[in-house]
């Protein structure tokens, strides 16, 4: 078959890809928006982005909405059937399972729920953004992209129903907790709970914590903050990563804010770059096609990034359940009622819907037989599924003319939870954590609950003016890259969640080690391999004596090694194969291969979960059992010396059949490529016409410039990367630049579908054009929408 594939696939390619150029939509011109009550221009600048001119905040929206779809209406339906479990209806038997899982954890109906609470301002902005949609689907410019015609399928008409499910499948993905608890259940199972502690989250003792004391707010240390913090917070007196770096630290006396948002790489890319200018507001960032605004960057006054913050949000509960026609569940000494939801599934190449039974419980959906523990009946309680005012928090973030307005829009963030740096234009810097954390009556949520027991009930919230945050910090910078966020002095249990703190140091070694930084120093640790942990494993081995030339190879080859997992590392290459096989040779002996492979990192569900919080802290915990002497995994494993050699010359072997005899060809990108997969590329050969790469890449899951491994897939970058990059310059915002990956467009056949990986990979970005001079400057071309 693959000789007929690399037959066929040449002239394919070519036609589907000539298909696809005639049918790339109208950039330059005049056309008909009806709707609209003023004409809105629509600037497209060389790289591919849409600048939006318009009078009024409704055309502006609508615009956006018309020119998501024109660039990227394949990927907006599969977002809407992700969120509305209505894969199965294309894709067949092969979706099922993410369509049930959507349709338990409910995110139409949440979407649902959102809609009642917004914002009248942001209702009218997703009516507008849904009829701009619409209006391109109804359009003479339309021309259905390669997609839909392959699989003969006609886009319905855009809802604002859409655009709030899909909103709330982000909102989930981005909150943890849940599955981290199903975890530790299984291997205190498998092993007992002293052994399982061992493999526990433990925070490396030498790698910084965000804000100690939880609270920092110092009101005078910038021109102009005793303006900008005029509010409920100024007379505060607690003191209290993107980074930002307050001006006396910058080369230009201003702050940057800076922001890699590490993500799922794909194609088309998640985030699609825009700027958008009507009357008072003026925007510019990344958005996501599906839904209106944009999601992180600055406007003329204020910029912001974000991460994800891993406050603990979630819990399980292992409930007691009656079923039958009318289900209850055991709570104190009664009986508490079930709501059922009966969910019919279109399935491609099925006669009949699958139907779904869906069991929502006073703690939230039974979640059991979608996430594979079908033994036991867990609900999953999370502030992320329940309903919130979250997008209206975004809409007054992108108008927002200072902090007052900034801890505003945080208010309103209740999920997902998320740390969110902040600079302005007067020269203050400042950081929020978002989203509600439950205080518990009883326990800390690291295991599941008995559902039946109202001593283990959330009690109440972290008050918001609680959550960690600070203003003009002391030291003049704030670095957060999902790391532990608070000491342990600090008041509120916010969860034993986060990732292990190393590619924090290193950005807070590389900015503290000069008197002022600027864009360079930045765009340098946008592309920073170096690989702490890797160093320190490597301090460990220094004096291991072995008498087998393979694991006397391997570790000439370790020693050697500088720290830095670039592309042509070879020493980086062996400490990651090193790696690998010895967490596998400490885990499987107690845990098997497939617990083992969890525990490093393998989620339920590989789009609706891929990863988990535990993901990179195998790596903790081997070199902390290295130092252990009493550990019972390494006992287990054959002891330190017999386990470290086994898994050099695991490596070695490893590599010399995978590229061969000569170490001088064992270079990391060889191994570790980031792919581009498109969803049709399931179906071979289409992976060779939609999907790019893959390319060489450096870094792993603990450098700077992080490109995370899927563990059950080692060793390419199938986890996440840097999806968006930003350096904004609050001294003149002209000066700023950003990228995202593969390309603005998602329609094959374009100039920008895949124009960005190379400079993605270089660490390259480009100029984020904020004036209309400038995008006039790099003009591709000039639609006007009119009424």
């Amino acid at each position: 078959m693959s000789i007929l594939h690399d037959l066929i696939t040449p002239p394919l390619r070519a036609a589907l890809t000539a298909i696809g150029k005639r049918r790339l939509p109208t950039i330059s011109g005049n056309l008909k928006l009806p709707g609209l009550a003023a004409p809105v221009e629509v600037l497209r600048d060389r790289w591919g982005v849409p600048h939006i001119y318009a009078q009024s905040e409704r055309d502006a929206f609508m615009a956006q909405g018309y020119v998501h779809a024109q660039d990227r209406l394949w990927q907006m339906e599969l977002n809407r059937r992700t969120a509305n479990g209505r894969l199965s209806q294309i894709f067949g038997d092969l979706a099922l399972d993410t369509d049930r899982a959507a349709l338990t954890f409910g995110f139409r109906r949440l979407g649902v729920a959102d809609w009642e609470r917004l914002d009248a301002r942001l209702r009218t902005a997703m009516e507008a953004y849904a009829a701009g949609v619409n209006a391109y689907l109804q359009s003479p410019e339309y021309r259905a992209p390669v997609e839909f015609t392959l699989l003969g399928l006609k886009p319905a008409p855009w809802t604002v129903e859409d655009s709030m499910a899909f909103s709330r499948v982000m909102i989930w993905q981005l909150s943890h907790a849940w599955y981290g608890e199903l975890l530790r259940a299984w291997m205190i199972e498998k092993v007992g709970a002293e052994h399982a502690a061992e493999l526990e989250i433990d925070y490396p003792r030498l790698n910084p914590v965000t804000l100690p004391d939880g609270i920092e707010f110092n009101v005078r240390s910038a021109k102009g903050a005793l303006h900008a913090a005029r509010g409920p917070f100024l007379t505060r007196s607690m003191g209290s990563n993107a980074w930002t770096v307050a001006g006396a630290r910058t080369t230009t006396g201003k702050p940057y804010l800076c922001n890699d948002m590490h993500l799922a790489l794909g194609l088309p890319g998640l985030w699609y770059e825009i700027q958008i200018s009507a009357g008072a507001l003026k925007v510019g960032g990344v958005s996501l096609p599906g839904v209106p605004l944009v999601l992180v960057g600055h406007n003329d006054r204020v910029a912001w990034g974000m991460t994800l913050a891993f406050t603990d949000c979630e819990d399980l509960f292992v409930e007691q359940l009656e079923d039958g026609p009318a289900p209850r569940t055991r709570f104190g000494k009664g009986w508490k009622p079930v709501q059922v939801i009966e969910e019919a599934i279109p399935v491609k190449g099925r006669r009949e819907a699958h139907l779904e039974r869906v069991l929502v419980t006073r703690h939230g959906p039974i979640i059991s037989d979608v996430v594979g523990a079908s033994d036991r009946r867990l609900a999953v309680c999370s502030m992320a599924l329940r309903p919130s005012p979250a997008l209206t928090g975004w809409y007054r973030l992108d108008h927002a003319r200072g902090w007052d307005d900034f801890v505003a829009a945080m208010r309103l963030i209740e999920a997902p939870q998320l740390n969110v740096p902040y600079a302005d234009v007067d020269g203050n810097i400042g950081y929020w954590v978002t989203g509600k954390v439950p205080i518990r009556k009883r326990g800390d949520g690291r295991t599941p609950a008995p559902g039946h027991s109202p001593d283990h009930e959330w009690t109440g919230e972290v008050p918001f003016e609680a959550m960690p945050h600070t203003f003009n910090p002391r030291r003049g910078l704030v670095v957060t890259t999902n790391q532990k966020l608070v000491s342990d002095r600090y008041r509120y249990a916010l969860g034993r969640v986060y990732m292990n703190g190393y590619r924090a140091r290193r950005i807070e070694q590389v900015l503290g080690a000069k008197a002022k930084v600027g864009p360079e120093d930045f765009r340098a640790l946008h592309l920073d391999f170096t690989c702490l942990p890797g160093q320190e494993f490597v301090q460990r081995l220094r004096g291991f004596s072995t008498s087998d030339a393979r694991a006397g190879q391997a570790l000439e080859l370790l020693c050697g090694w500088d720290g830095v997992l670039s592309p042509d590392s070879i020493g980086g290459t062996v400490y990651e194969i090193t790696r690998t096989r010895l967490v596998r040779n400490l885990l499987e002996p107690g845990l098997g291969k497939d617990l083992s492979t969890r525990l490093m990192g393998q989620g339920f569900h590989p789009v609706l979960l891929a990863s988990h919080e535990f993901y990179g802290h195998d790596t903790v915990a081997m070199l902390r059992m290295l130092d252990n002497p009493k550990s019972w995994w390494v006992k287990q494993a054959g002891g330190r010396q017999a386990v470290i050699e086994r898994s050099l010359i695991e490596a070695v072997e490893w590599l010399r059949a995978t590229l061969g005899a000569d170490a001088t060809r064992w270079q990391w990108g060889k191994v570790h490529r980031a792919p581009f997969d498109h969803p049709l590329g399931m179906q071979k050969p289409l992976d060779r016409i939609f999907s790019r790469g893959p390319v060489p890449v450096g870094g792993d899951t603990d450098t700077p410039c992080q490109t995370a491994v899927a563990p059950e897939n080692p060793y390419d970058n199938r986890s996440w990367s840097p999806s968006f990059r930003q350096i904004v310059d609050l001294s003149d915002l002209t000066r700023s630049t950003i990228t995202t990956v593969p390309g603005q467009s998602g329609r094959l056949g374009s100039p920008h579908y895949d124009d960005f990986i190379e400079p993605w990979r270089k660490g390259e970005t480009h100029p984020m054009l904020w004036t209309r001079a400038q995008v006039e400057k790099e003009l591709e071309g000039k639609l006007v929408l009119e009424p």
